[in-house]
């Protein structure tokens, strides 16, 4: 019986299998990569799309002034204002990120059909660049999921945003970095916890299955999954935190507390921004009374002309 196999390009049989190929020619053979740089765009858009959604959710919570007439279904509203005004700038921002991702990818790829040919210099170059692009996109990252937050406060463009939400950021720039750097901790630490109670109880539960002879692997794969787990929940803890500090800085830059520019934060946030900057005016009456005895001290004892040492 005769088969007959339709596809694009042309018919080539393989001689080791005996077997009928169809490879692609022409400008088909570069679908491939169309097929690469669409399906990391949709995975980025997708992303995007979840950080825009909690960016809109909690930028709803932080700006109502009247917490009681917070929308039932705060996640829904944030979705249907994404599907309604910004995919545009979800798909702007996805697009970005893809832009350096697929060129970090080209060179993994180099790397790795070049293992153990190509001399010093090059492989260093080569890691050099692979780790120079994923900074770059880490930093983008980053600079996205705040100009999301931006957007949903501000109801602007991407590029708009995103300068917002720079400038923000570097006026609060040590901020950032300790936020960051404490944030990450305590998060990292949250994983180890889960992950750790997790492996506690698949022992517990293993030692009463006595028909297992191995189970060192079993709570391994346990063990990575949890992570993996909480990575996922943790990393919407992560997003909330950072698009409340930036609805934070926005609040302190625009208002003072006085009448007509009333802060949108909560009482217990208003009490610590209050004690800080109590703190922060004493800190510099200290050091101005200092400065002053300082220079008073200095005019009250001058050097007697004439006067030379021994």
């Amino acid at each position: 019986m005769n088969t007959f196999h339709t596809g694009p390009g042309n018919p080539e049989q393989n001689e080791e299998t005996g077997l009928t190929e169809f490879r692609l020619t022409g400008s088909l053979q570069y679908l491939t990569w169309y097929h690469a740089v669409g399906l990391v765009w949709i995975s980025e858009f997708i992303l995007a799309c979840q950080q825009m959604t909690v960016a809109g959710a909690v930028v709803t919570y932080y700006f109502t002034r009247d917490k009681n007439r917070l929308p039932v279904t705060p996640i829904l509203s944030s979705v249907l204002r994404l599907v309604r005004y910004h995919l545009g700038t979800v798909a702007k921002g996805s697009f970005i990120i893809t832009l350096v991702k697929i060129p970090r990818l080209i060179l993994m790829y180099i790397h790795n059909q070049l293992k153990g040919r190509e001399n010093v210099c090059a492989r260093c170059l080569l890691k050099s660049c692979i780790c120079c692009l994923w900074c770059l996109e880490k930093c983008l990252n980053y600079l996205n999921q705040n100009a999301y937050a931006a957007t949903a406060i501000n109801s602007t463009s991407f590029c708009t945003s995103a300068r917002d939400a720079f400038v923000i950021l570097v006026e609060n720039a040590l901020r950032v970095a300790t936020i960051n750097a404490v944030g990450d901790f305590v998060l990292f630490l949250g994983k180890i916890l889960i992950m750790t109670c997790t492996a506690f109880a698949g022992v517990l539960l293993l030692n009463y299955q006595r028909d297992y002879a191995e189970w060192l692997l079993p709570l391994i794969i346990v063990c990575l999954f949890s992570f993996l787990v909480a990575h996922c929940f943790l990393s919407i803890f992560e997003i909330v935190v950072d698009v409340l500090f930036l609805c934070f800085a926005i609040d302190t830059k625009y208002n003072d507390g006085t009448p007509g520019k009333e802060f949108f934060m909560d009482k217990a946030l208003m009490e610590f921004v209050e004690s800080s900057r109590r703190l922060e005016r004493a800190g510099g009456r200290g050091r101005s009374r200092v400065k002053e005895a300082t220079s008073e001290g200095a005019e009250m004892k001058p050097m007697a002309p004439g006067t030379s040492s021994a």
